[in-house]
């Protein structure tokens, strides 16, 4: 770590900036800006710091900055000492590093990454990797891999892959840069009337998705050697992606259904959760979406199933309407006009993928664990969100085979999560009961509903009991396997991530490993 005697010299440092032609970053808080103590201090900077703070494109152009910091000793001041989360003492604590790198490659091409892994290797430095900055991608005293500004993009109508004997017909494909994010891909491949497959959010990396296995709009529809197959759904600490080839599939047209349930009497916190547990799948997020066919179509195939539910709920009010949208892309532009990150609250959250047996074999089992995981009229007590984030994965067909994803995305239809989130106000026992409680009472909960299932690596509670099992299902001891072939000395270390069970993170950021079973 920096201070340390063996940390490198000076001139090590000038060497490697040299070897990268100038593009090596020595890092400080992007919120630094805001203390009058620091010598970077500007008031216009820090105007545009709080001005962008909640905004997930801004935190994807600064060098360390991520959307939600897992520490973060440098909050966004206000000229009275407030932070941007209400704290008023922030101030007066000061700006300190917390867990953002010492320095920053700023990666141009893959030679830039090799050069980095070697420097960190050679001084034993901890390395990390950030793409876009949408997850919490940040070491204390690391040397970190920046790959946002790889933006380069090229479509292919007959790409072949080099090393597919079993296959040399050409496909439409699009080959994508690192720091392609989730809007600038979808874009660029309109341009040519086409849809690739990647997530939820206008501004979440695509490499960064991949290798996490994802969710996203068309997953349900079109869902996608060894190295290979850990990287697409085995984590993030198997290498460092600079580009991605994916299939392109052509621009379908979407026809989009909207059910809402509106209770006469909803006062009742029993009676509203019970209401769930008889609801088909797609009515949890009230929004379902159909591609290549039109609103009459949609409205033919949805109508028996709105006049049952119309004879089960005869004192509550139902709308259901269908409405054709057009092209993909338009979807998408509609449910991504505006970018946020959140920034400044502390949050955490638990999940589950849920098989559509958990919600239609026991209903009842159902209601009382929606009731455990949702929101209890404390302030305090987050919401539930994404109820149908995606809808099945892989549409009927298993596809564990050909990739490192969890296998409980093949028979999810809900990714369901619960999160909580507090201001400076709440004490830190408060804070801490809080966080067992969404471990141990809304977690648990969702672990006995789908006790066989799993979870979203992106998405999951950072203290998940048995997170080998619920991030990566049966595929954990091959992976780890691949881990230590590929990764002997464990370079790339990530918080769950294959292999990260054989080191011991400190308080201070230094990582030390522990001997192999």
């Amino acid at each position: 770590l920096p201070g340390d005697q063996c940390w490198p010299a000076t001139d090590d440092w000038n060497q490697l900036n040299s070897t990268l032609n100038g593009q090596l970053i020595r890092s400080k808080p992007p919120a630094s800006v805001c203390y009058p103590d620091q010598p970077d201090y500007n008031h216009t900077a820090c105007q545009e710091v709080l001005e962008h703070w909640t905004s997930s494109a801004w935190h994807a152009q600064d060098p360390v900055s991520v959307d939600a910091p897992p520490e973060d000793g440098c909050p966004p001041i206000y000229f009275n000492g407030n932070s941007t989360a209400g704290d008023p003492d922030a101030g007066a604590r000061g700006c300190n590093f917390g867990a953002y790198p010492a320095y920053v490659i700023n990666v141009t091409s893959p030679q830039d990454v090799q050069t980095g892994i070697m420097f960190a290797k050679e001084h034993n430095i901890r390395l990390n990797v950030k793409g876009t900055g949408h997850g919490e991608s940040t070491a204390s005293g690391s040397l970190s891999i920046w790959t946002a500004n790889l933006k380069d993009t090229e479509f292919s109508r007959n790409w072949t892959g080099s090393g597919c004997s079993f296959d040399n017909e050409g496909r439409m494909a699009i080959t994508f840069g690192a720091g392609v994010q989730d809007r600038e891909a979808f874009e660029f491949a309109a341009k040519s009337d086409v849809v690739v497959v990647g997530g939820t959010d206008s501004t979440v990396g695509i490499v960064g998705w991949a290798t996490g296995g994802g969710h996203g709009y068309l997953t349900g529809t079109y869902g996608h050697a060894e190295l290979l197959w850990a990287l697409r759904g085995g984590g993030h600490g198997f290498g460092v992606v600079t580009s991605l080839t994916m299939k392109a599939y052509p621009m379908p047209s979407t026809t989009m259904w909207t059910l809402d349930i509106t209770a006469n009497d909803h006062t009742n916190d029993s009676s509203y959760w019970g209401r769930y547990r008889w609801r088909p799948p797609l009515s949890f997020g009230y929004a379902a979406f159909a591609y290549k066919t039109n609103s009459s179509m949609v409205d033919s195939d949805i109508r028996s199933l709105v006049s049952w539910l119309e004879t089960k709920t005869r004192t509550d009010k139902i709308s259901s309407a269908v409405s054709d949208v057009g092209p993909w892309i338009d979807l998408f532009h509609m449910f991504n006009l505006t970018e946020s990150a959140g920034g400044g609250l502390p949050t955490r959250r638990t999940s589950r993928l849920l098989p559509v047996q958990s919600l239609t074999d026991k209903k009842d089992f159902l209601a009382r664990t929606l009731q455990a995981v949702g929101p209890r009229g404390d302030y305090i007590d987050g919401p539930v969100s994404n109820f149908d984030i995606s809808g099945t994965v892989t549409c009927g067909s298993k596809s564990s085979h050909l990739s490192s994803l969890n296998p409980s995305w093949d028979d999810a239809v809900v990714h369901l999560i619960s999160s909580v989130s507090w201001d400076w106000t709440v004490s830190n026992s408060d804070a801490e009961n809080l966080t067992w409680d969404v471990t141990n009472r809304k977690g648990a909960a969702l672990r006995s509903l789908a006790p066989d299932s799993g979870a979203y690596f992106n998405e999951h509670d950072p203290n998940e009991p048995d997170w080998r099992y619920t991030l990566f299902g049966d595929n954990y001891p091959r992976l780890q396997g691949l881990k230590r072939r590929f990764d002997p000395d464990g370079m790339q270390y990530c918080h769950h991530c294959v292999g990260s069970d054989e080191w011991t993170l400190g308080k201070d950021g230094r990582l030390c490993r522990q001997p192999w079973a």
